[in-house]
């Protein structure tokens, strides 16, 4: 058993000691700088919902749909398309929404199967491919399920 006047094992036992400490704390502040370092990674390959807005004008989305639900009047004709907020309150939080969407952006919805029936014109949504590929439509439809009755999540 070591006595307080003997430093050489007083010493010895606590070299190690602060060895591990010292080692545990690079470890940690390792995961931490890879995690920070992975999220504004993540972060920076989303494009901004500004950049999605530009996509979806350049790929004449707001030829049919619209942000937010137009004011219907008595005697209005149904619109083309549902609105993004409408799209996002129906799909948002269902299991597999951004694939089936995604697949609809893409290769355009099935005649046979309206589910918009009564709420938009007996027009379908065309296929957009290959003007818009799969990720840019993954893109847009992760922005239009954020959007919110108010506004588009920022």
């Amino acid at each position: 058993m070591p006595t307080q006047g003997n430093n050489v094992l007083e010493g010895a036992s606590r070299r190690p000691l602060q060895t591990v400490t010292c080692s545990r704390l690079q470890v940690h502040g390792t995961l931490v700088l890879v995690v920070v370092l992975a999220v504004q990674y993540a972060r920076a390959a989303e494009p901004l919902p500004g950049d999605l807005e530009q996509l979806a004008t350049e790929k004449s989305c707001y030829l049919c749909h619209r942000a937010r639900p137009d004011t219907k009047t008595a005697g209005s004709v149904l619109p083309y398309a549902p609105s993004w907020v409408e799209i996002a309150a129906k799909y948002r939080g269902q299991k597999g929404a951004e694939e089936r969407l995604t697949a609809i952006v893409v290769q355009g919805s099935d005649l046979k199967s309206r589910h918009w029936q009564g709420k938009v014109s007996d027009v379908g949504m065309l296929p957009n491919a290959p003007e818009v590929d799969e990720t840019q439509a993954r893109q847009l439809v992760r922005w239009i399920l954020s959007f919110r009755s108010a506004s588009p999540r920022s």
